[in-house]
């Protein structure tokens, strides 16, 4: 018995299709790039500049170790000015799906804001979870960075060498000694 395809209906695939594209930014998918925002604090402990740029991951949902010191390296410097690293935090919305809702009429969204941010303490891969189409430019990366304070000339008398003169009965010797 051959069965003629051609009298097979699929209005309802085309129908489903149609329904799904309506649902399609609800869905999680990797993220493909990463907004990151600089924070230069000066001296007196005010924000000097904040600078922002977007990066392509080469490996989605991860900034590697080596574009994460890349990146670092690039703006350690802004406007001659010398900064240190004070911290580095992930933004990264993982809501599921079915908490969309919940979240938005919730007047308490601590329980999701405590595991949205996350302080990275060590210079590594960072991973981003993988996030809901339409909250994926909130995922964010800002790494703060700290003016270096004045090198101090005082604190390099310490580390010099001084002669120092030892008489022993009717020998003298000439002995240097670091300090």
């Amino acid at each position: 018995m051959d069965f003629d395809y051609s009298e097979l209906n699929d209005d309802w695939i085309n129908k489903f299709d149609k329904t799904d594209n309506l649902y399609k930014d609800f869905y999680k998918d990797n993220l493909y790039y990463i907004n990151i925002d600089f924070i230069y604090i000066n001296r007196k402990n005010e924000i000097e500049k904040i600078k922002q740029e977007s990066i392509l991951l080469s490996v989605q949902n991860y900034i590697t170790r080596d574009e994460l010191i890349g990146i670092l390296k690039r703006n350690l410097i802004d406007n001659n000015i010398k900064y240190s690293l004070m911290s580095i935090l992930k933004y990264n919305i993982t809501l599921e799906p079915d908490e969309i809702k919940n979240f938005l009429l919730s007047d308490d969204t601590s329980c999701y804001n405590d595991n949205f941010l996350i302080i990275n303490k060590h210079i590594d891969t960072i991973k981003f979870e993988k996030t809901i189409n339409m909250f994926q430019d909130l995922n964010n990366l800002f790494i703060i960075f700290y003016e270096n304070p004045k090198e101090n000339k005082t604190s390099n008398v310490n580390a010099s060498t001084k002669k120092v003169y030892i008489k022993k009965n009717a020998n003298r010797r000439t002995i240097r000694k670091t300090i």
